[in-house]
């Protein structure tokens, strides 16, 4: 019978991401019903294997907040095969790309964009920058990854680290500002 349940919740899940937009595997597990918005020209994937936790339950960690998926205008979020998050928010302006088995902890926010132009009211062009996460990378609970970064094959970023910048493949990462501890 639980299995049944959670079968039926994950159809759920799934055709709720459908319904606005996104392109989402029938083997993609959605526990729960995430906000999605999708801007014109935008594109949300979720291969085959990849994970939202979404729904308290699901997750331990997962606290209540929502976890969202914001896609901009001509931007993309994709996550690979066997990926998942729970309980984050992933905003696009350009691309974020979530490789193939790589996890993102509860409460992290990804965004690749600075949301506002620097100095405030300034009244120039916001700044964005493609965020890359390569395969089997570990992000810790209530992390922030900003723009421009690429986190490396096999990276662990320990919980609640501020990583501004390009994280080698195989380093274990922490800290505010993030850095690396240790190599694999």
């Amino acid at each position: 019978m639980k299995s049944l349940v959670l079968c039926l919740i994950r159809s759920i899940g799934r055709l709720w991401c459908r319904g606005r937009g996104a392109e989402v595997h029938r083997h993609a597990f959605i526990h729960g019903l995430p906000r999605i918005c999708r801007k014109k020209g935008a594109r949300i994937i979720l291969e085959s294997g990849s994970t939202l936790n979404v729904a308290k339950w699901s997750n331990p960690l997962n606290d209540g907040r929502a976890t969202i998926l914001f896609a901009a205008t001509d931007a993309v979020i994709h996550f690979r095969k066997n990926s998942g998050a729970s309980s984050s928010r992933i905003i696009a302006f350009e691309r974020v790309e979530i490789g193939e088995g790589s996890l993102i902890g509860a409460g992290c926010l990804i965004c690749d964009s600075d949301m506002h132009e620097i100095p405030l009211m300034a009244g120039t062009r916001v700044k964005s920058a493609p965020i890359h996460i390569g395969k089997n990378v570990f992000i810790g609970a209530n992390c922030t990854i900003l723009k421009g970064v690429n986190i490396g094959d096999g990276a662990v970023i320990g919980a609640a680290s501020l990583i501004s910048h390009d994280i080698p493949a195989g380093a274990l990462a922490a800290g505010n500002p993030g850095k690396v501890i240790k190599t694999f």
